[in-house]
């Protein structure tokens, strides 16, 4: 196991192969599938969209994007991870330090990075979403709601062979939805553990984020409000 840097406290990772900073394992992600994800973002893509795909990993959302026809850029702080990831553009960096001299169409902050438990982190991450959004363009997240909290926990099959096991425990504190969150994984007799600390954001706590960042909620993507789009916020003369 590779022990975790003050970034990623509240993450720690178990099994074996390489273990990222923020606990992921890098065969596991390699095999992930991509599920639903690609039906859902479908209806936000416009045609051959310049992507930007922030904390990528192994390419389990860039390599059906590429695939679509998009354009896509693979940031993640894992070289190992990027490894994994063909026939697109891969930029080794922390999502918050990333500053690129283009725009994007399209930037894609999924796998619930935003619901980090430290503001000021969740603030950097939003932060180099507006930065690297073109002013007509989206910027879709994938966020823990506090419903989900109420369907997470158990046995799934996640597809590609693999299982999982999950147990989500309420831990709320000063008025913060915090909630810890085991994760167990299992590919035949490879098993790997990821434990992390969340926070939960519904509409109104996101937008205040967001507001922070210069962006503005949107609409949702999925009915259970987990996609949302947000896009640049508009001054009173525009």
């Amino acid at each position: 196991m590779r022990k975790q840097g003050q970034r990623h406290s509240h993450v720690v990772g178990r099994g074996p192969g390489v273990i990222t900073p923020d606990g992921c394992a890098v065969e596991l992600w390699a095999t992930l599938p991509p599920g639903d994800i690609p039906v859902i973002i479908g209806p936000a893509l416009p045609a051959n969209a310049r992507i930007l795909d922030l904390g990528a990993g192994a390419g389990r959302l860039t390599h059906p994007l590429t695939a679509a026809g998009h354009h896509v850029t693979a940031v993640d702080e894992s070289a190992e991870m990027l490894s994994r990831i063909h026939q697109a553009e891969t930029i080794c960096s922390t999502i918050e330090s990333l500053r690129l001299d283009r725009k994007f169409d399209v930037v894609l902050l999924a796998s619930h990075l935003v619901n980090v438990p430290d503001t000021t982190e969740r603030n950097g991450l939003l932060t180099t979403c507006r930065h690297h959004v073109a002013e007509d363009g989206v910027v879709l997240i994938q966020r823990f709601t506090r419903s989900w909290v109420q369907e997470a926990s158990g046995p799934r099959y996640l597809g590609a062979g693999i299982k999982s096991e999950t147990r989500v425990e309420s831990k709320n504190s000063a008025g913060c939805d915090l909630v810890s969150v085991v994760a167990r994984y299992s590919i035949g007799d490879q098993h790997w553990e990821q434990e992390y600390i969340t926070r939960l954001l519904d509409d109104s706590d996101l937008s205040i984020d967001l507001n922070r960042a210069r962006l503005q909620l949107d609409r949702w993507l999925s009915e259970d409000g987990r996609w949302v789009v947000a896009k640049p916020e508009r001054s009173p003369s525009q």
